[in-house]
């Protein structure tokens, strides 16, 4: 890493939120590698990416990016590293799907 991209890194990367950043990277990373089809893929990167929002705000999403492909691209899935790799070229990132809750009748009649 060049000292342009580590200054850049500092500047992106809360140092109070390492740790968490971390976890987030790992668990969405394990995620996207176990999918077995790219539709998988895409819903585990959207959640990994609604988890850092949520807790990190949009600042260290790039840099989250990628540190799931650098983890992917390291243990050699290549496959989910270049869907990961797809969104960071095209800047376009997977949304989280809603998941259809089951709606009770209600009864109008008059009783």
């Amino acid at each position: 890493m060049g000292s342009s991209q580590r200054k850049h890194a500092v500047r992106t990367f809360n140092p109070q939120l390492h740790t968490l950043h971390a976890m987030l990277v790992s668990r969405a990373a394990s995620h996207v590698a176990s999918a077995m089809r790219p539709e998988g893929r895409d819903e585990a990167l959207a959640e990994g990416i609604a988890e850092v929002i949520a807790h990190c705000g949009h600042a260290g999403l790039g840099l989250f990016l990628a540190a799931v492909w650098h983890w992917l691209d390291e243990r050699d899935y290549h496959e989910a590293a270049d869907t990961v790799q797809h969104y960071i070229e095209s800047g376009t990132m997977p949304t989280v799907k809603p998941t259809p809750q089951p709606v009770r009748r209600r009864d109008a009649r008059i009783t």
